[in-house]
């Protein structure tokens, strides 16, 4: 790479073309079921359930008169307009509201269903306000299509998806644009958009967004930085080369395996970026030291190659079995980024040591000793200070140690799905109108056996369903609860001339067989009781909506409903709720195992190779309290000003892998050679790894900490609080190799070479 850079330079570019051409094969997967295989139980039961009933993917138009009242015939008319121009939304095969809802009457023996409201700006005051009192005290309305109060009303459009989402952005457009429309054609009523697709179009959205601006803005500022340090537009461009060559790459050979673009994978270039900047920045300063002494290019730069070739490999090759952990991952998305991930920081690596010095050769550069500022000075003061007072840093970062990562007990696992956007987005705006007006966001299904075919008519059976229904109706986090129970005691009641002491389950399975026939074949197509009932009538349906809470919540109180089911329920009846909320937190939870299994057995890896390539046992065992300490002490802090550890959290300790191992290993690899090979004490050997290596680690942790800092101001959580966690961690890094582990070494080594007079402890 030196003596021939030329072609050096042509076959690392033909290579990484013929790589990078595999972006031709991008596909981006949006859908939420990637994150699960075949053979998780909880997924299972969720294909299971959409298989049985209605799919759960659905378009919901919120409807506010600006003078909050849905009972008037303006309102009812947009309503009841909008109920029917929902059906012609691609792919929608249902659509739910309160002007279509099927309300029965009962006439002599003939049972009527009819909709609630037709032609409403023909109707009289009484009839509206008839139509009101029945909906208002409707279950199956309240909370879902109605408020409480009568004054916001719902639309849902429930749509059928295919595998991997891609009707989404059709389907949010068109339902976007029809929002529109209606406002413009009543301009007293507001309408606005929100539901499953249009909230998994917004996370894609999201995640465009801030690819566009946030980590374009990211990127700048970490050249700048680049720029600041190492004072050469050259050696800039000679990293933002070996960047883009890594990612790229990497990227491409990922395209080629077929692995799918997913909001997790598009975290693989920030992560490859790391370990990228890391090698760059580490044999461009050192290169840049031995100028400064005055050594000629070709000696500088093999000198440079020469002691920073083995921490370098070290540090790629534990970052990259870290990441080939996450195979372990029970989420494709997460497995495809560990093996992106494992393959960029490979790449970095080649490119860093081959591409990277071949450019140095070419590309004209002036480095002038005595006229350029010499950082390593400081880094000299630096290590003054720490050999004069070690003890008392020592001591005082104990202190700062042990609160901190006593702290990680605060963290707790949760994701507010709605909180992933900030008020920015107008799904935020929407879903907390929603929420706080009429209905809830987080949704869990039951599906309830009854153990025979057609056992769902059976009145022990339904009995059994009311129970839970008034149980669920009865807890807090409650919005909406309904079943088929709902419908049963509203016919009861009706067909028994509105008694209300008839509004209860019929104790007759041959009058609820009766009750169903009938009205079945009063509903109008595309309006039945499949959303409820499944094909042979072998189980139910049960729905609970709960107010906006975090997953964790979500988690705590599906546990208290199946708990309540056994007490409560025979064996034949028993069943676990359902849904995405559950899905995601559990997989959140398993998934954070997995990466911190990921990040220990690097962690382990690095210190036996450690171990092997410094011949100690001592310093390998030494590299696991600089490896270990900044992921606990960040997410210490981050229990003290957060505590929410979600999908997007749990992948920081693997993303900041690199960077914290690459601190670890070219301090102690310089502190070891300056023993060894250069015969030094302790208090030299300290100043010798400052001088030589402590200017590069503090320019990769700046310059990754502004990029992550920069990552934090994203308005999309999930990329704010992995950027704001990950500047933290990589801080804690320098914080911790600096003015821990540094004292540390100063104070073992001191203490063993006086346990030994005499003898020259270079070991």
């Amino acid at each position: 790479m030196v003596a021939h850079p030329v072609w050096v330079l042509l076959v690392c570019t033909g290579l990484c073309l013929a790589m990078a051409a595999g972006m031709s094969h991008f596909h981006n997967n949006n859908d939420p079921r990637i994150f699960f295989t075949e053979e998780n139980p909880d997924f299972k039961r969720f294909v299971s359930l959409e298989d049985s009933f209605t799919a759960n993917e659905m378009v919901l138009f919120v409807v506010h008169p600006k003078n909050d009242r849905v009972f008037e015939p303006q309102a009812l008319a947009a309503i009841e307009a909008l109920t029917d121009d929902a059906w012609t939304l691609p792919h929608s095969t249902r659509v739910d509201s309160l002007t279509n809802f099927q309300h029965t009457e009962v006439e002599g023996d003939d049972l009527f269903v009819a909709p609630l409201v037709e032609n409403a700006l023909s109707m009289s005051a009484d009839e509206i306000d008839q139509a009101r009192d029945i909906a208002l005290n409707e279950p199956a309305l309240v909370g879902r299509l109605v408020s409480d109060k009568g004054h916001v009303a719902g639309v849902v459009a429930t749509v059928t998806m295919s595998e991997g989402n891609t009707e989404a952005p059709e389907i949010t457009a068109a339902a976007r644009e029809m929002a529109r429309a209606y406002a413009e054609q009543y301009p007293d009523i507001d309408f606005m958009v929100t539901g499953t697709v249009v909230f998994s179009q917004a996370s894609a959205e999201a995640t465009e967004q801030s690819m566009a601006t946030t980590l374009p803005l990211a990127f700048v500022v970490m050249l700048l930085c680049l720029w600041l340090i190492l004072r050469s537009l050259m050696f800039v461009a000679v990293t933002v080369v070996v960047i883009a060559f890594s990612i790229a790459s990497a990227m491409g050979i990922a395209m080629w395996l077929g692995i799918e673009f997913s909001p997790i994978v598009g975290m693989a270039p920030a992560m490859i970026l790391t370990l990228a900047v890391a090698d760059s920045v580490h044999i461009l300063a050192s290169y840049r030291h031995e100028r400064l002494l005055g050594i000629a290019k070709t000696p500088a730069l093999m000198e440079s190659l020469r002691i920073n070739l083995q921490p370098i490999w070290l540090t790629s090759l534990t970052t990259a079995i870290g990441f080939a952990i996450l195979n372990f991952s029970e989420s494709q998305p997460f497995r495809a980024l560990g093996n992106v991930v494992l393959i960029g920081v490979l790449l970095a690596f080649v490119f860093s040591v081959l591409l990277l010095p071949a450019l140095v050769m070419l590309l004209p550069h002036r480095i002038e000793p005595g006229r350029q500022r010499d950082y390593a000075p400081w880094m000299s003061a630096l290590a003054a200070h720490l050999n004069r007072h070690y003890k008392r840093w020592l001591a005082g970062m104990s202190v700062v140690v042990v609160l901190l990562t006593a702290s990680v007990g605060l963290n707790r696992t949760n994701d507010v799905f709605n909180e992933y956007f900030d008020e920015t987005f107008e799904v935020r705006r929407v879903n907390d109108f929603a929420m706080a007006e009429m209905t809830g966001m987080h949704r869990i299904d039951y599906a309830v056996p009854s153990g025979e075919s057609g056992g769902t008519m059976e009145p022990a059976y339904l009995q059994h369903l009311d129970a839970l229904m008034t149980w669920l109706e009865q807890q807090d986090e409650v919005v909406y609860a309904t079943s088929y129970t709902n419908v049963i005691k509203r016919l009861n009641r009706d067909l028994h001339g509105g008694d209300p002491a008839y509004y209860r389950i019929p104790d007759s399975r041959e009058l609820i067989s009766q009750y169903t026939l009938l009205y079945e074949l009063s509903l109008p197509q595309g309006l039945g009781l499949e959303d409820q009932l499944d094909i042979d009538k072998r189980q139910a349906r049960a729905i609970v909506v709960l107010k906006n809470i975090g997953s964790k919540p979500v988690l705590d109180f599906n546990d208290r409903v199946e708990q309540w089911m056994q007490d409560n329920w025979p064996a034949t009846m028993q069943t676990r709720g359902t849904g995405m909320d559950i899905l995601f937190g559990r997989v959140t939870i398993r998934n954070i195992e997995s990466m911190l299994g990921g990040a220990l057995i690097a962690l382990v890896s690095v210190s036996v190779l450690l171990i092997l390539a410094l011949r100690s046992v001592r310093y390998g065992l030494l590299s696991l309290i600089p490896n270990l300490l900044p992921a606990a002490m960040a997410f210490g802090l981050w229990g003290l000003i957060n505590g929410e550890i979600g999908l997007a959290v749990s992948v920081v300790a693997c993303m900041t892998l690199g960077i914290v191992v690459d601190d670890t290993v070219h301090f102690l690899s310089k502190y070891v050679r300056a023993k060894r090979e250069l015969g030094l004490n302790t208090e030299k050997a300290v100043d010798y790894a400052f001088r030589t290596v402590g200017v590069a680690l503090v320019a990769t942790s700046v310059v990754l900490v502004a990029n992550f800092a920069i990552i934090g101001t994203s308005h999309f959580y999930p990329n704010a609080s992995m950027g704001l966690l990950s500047a933290i961690t990589i801080a804690m890094a320098l914080f911790v190799d600096f003015f821990f582990f540094v004292p540390l070494l100063i104070a073992l080594d001191r203490a063993r070479r006086s346990s030994q007079p005499g003898k020259a402890v270079i070991t």
